[in-house]
């Protein structure tokens, strides 16, 4: 896979004008102390870039462009640069501007705010294709393993019949839903206990496993 690097930038780049195609180790940097809707971009962008299709949707997007709720204030500023983009929350836009729907910190596409940028032409960087069902389970895992109490995961997709187990086997906690809705969970695109709300998942376990796993999914989407 590409190596997609994280890191905190404490010095926002300068807006590659002359950008024509990024490396492939392209970078993903943030600013300092980031609000959660920057920290959740991050993670979408990361997902991204691992792709042909996230790249090339980096290399058309313009210099600057500010994704900004269309629901409350909060906005999150790509900057493309020549190592590949930079994520910060403005104070305010002189740039294209896209519109997003953030529902508890589920990014996802929405109509662009009139006169403003395409939001289609964004897709692929907002939107990605999440892991397959395996590949994000093992990365799920990476994150959260360390959490004190932190259960093996038993996950289930009732549309496939896929079935993946991270963890320790002994009371593992089991969450069974449609694949797609799993993958999207352990890519740390959604909250899990917004997705239980929603009536995404079946579950099985403790009162105690489900506090646990739902602070690893705020770990998956936030970066904390």
């Amino acid at each position: 896979m590409t190596d997609i690097r994280e890191r905190v930038d404490t010095d926002p780049p300068r807006p590659d004008e002359s950008h024509t195609r990024c490396a492939p180790d392209v970078a993903v940097t943030m600013e300092f102390d980031p609000p959660p809707l920057v920290r959740a971009v991050v993670t979408r962008l990361r997902v991204a870039l691992d792709s042909d299709s996230g790249r090339k949707a980096l290399e058309a997007m313009p210099p600057e462009v500010d994704l900004q709720s269309t629901s409350d204030p909060q906005s999150a500023r790509l900057t493309r640069t020549a190592t590949g983009v930079h994520v910060s929350s403005p104070e305010g836009s002189t740039v294209p501007v896209v519109g997003i729907s953030v529902d508890e910190l589920a990014i996802s596409e929405d109509e662009p705010l009139a006169g403003t940028a395409n939001v289609a032409a964004l897709t692929p960087l907002i939107e990605p294709e999440p892991p397959t069902l395996d590949i994000a389970a093992c990365e799920f895992w990476e994150k959260a393993s360390g959490l004190p109490g932190m259960p093996g995961l038993s996950l289930a997709a009732l549309d496939t019949g896929a079935a993946v187990h991270v963890g320790p086997t002994t009371d593992a906690y089991e969450i069974h839903g449609l694949e797609m809705d799993l993958r999207r969970l352990l890519a740390g695109f959604e909250l899990f206990v917004y997705s239980l709300r929603a009536g995404k998942f079946y579950i099985k376990g403790t009162n105690r496993q489900l506090s646990v796993v739902a602070g690893a999914s705020m770990k998956a989407v936030l970066h904390v």
